[in-house]
C-alpha cells in the first residue's frame, strides 16, 4: 500500500512539473530606425510605434499561413502608437516585419519575425 501511494504521488508531482513547464508564449518584437513593433500571441495583438520625427509613416506587413494580409499602418507621427488585434488564423503560422514608409525610395524594413497566431 505504501509503495502504491508513493508511485501515485510521484506521478502527480511529475505531471504537475510538466504542466508548470508549459507557460504562455512570449511577445516578440523588432525594430528599424524610425519604427518599433511587437506581437503578443497571448492577446493576438500587434503594437506599432513611429519612433522618429522624420515625416515618414510606419507599417507592419504580415502573412498568415503564407497569405499576405492588409498592412497595419500608422501615419500619426513620431511617438504615436497603433494597436491591432488579429481576428483570424488562430493557431496558424504568422510571419511579419515592421517598415518605415519612405516616399520616393525603397522602404526600410526589419527582418521577418516568425510567430503563431
Amino acid at each position: 500500500m505504501r509503495r502504491t501511494a508513493k508511485i501515485a504521488l510521484a506521478t502527480v508531482l511529475t505531471g504537475g512539473a510538466l504542466f508548470a513547464a508549459v507557460g504562455p508564449a512570449a511577445a516578440s518584437a523588432t525594430s528599424v530606425t524610425g519604427a518599433y513593433a511587437y506581437y503578443d500571441p497571448n492577446r493576438n495583438n500587434f503594437g506599432l510605434q513611429d519612433s522618429k520625427s522624420d515625416g515618414n509613416g510606419v507599417f507592419i506587413e504580415y502573412w498568415i499561413d503564407g497569405v499576405k494580409q492588409d498592412r497595419i499602418v500608422n501615419y500619426n507621427g513620431n511617438g504615436s502608437w497603433r494597436d491591432f488585434v488579429v481576428t483570424t488564423g488562430e493557431g496558424r503560422p504568422l510571419q511579419w516585419k515592421v517598415c518605415v514608409d519612405i516616399s520616393w525610395a525603397p522602404d526600410r524594413c526589419s527582418g521577418i519575425v516568425y510567430d503563431t497566431v
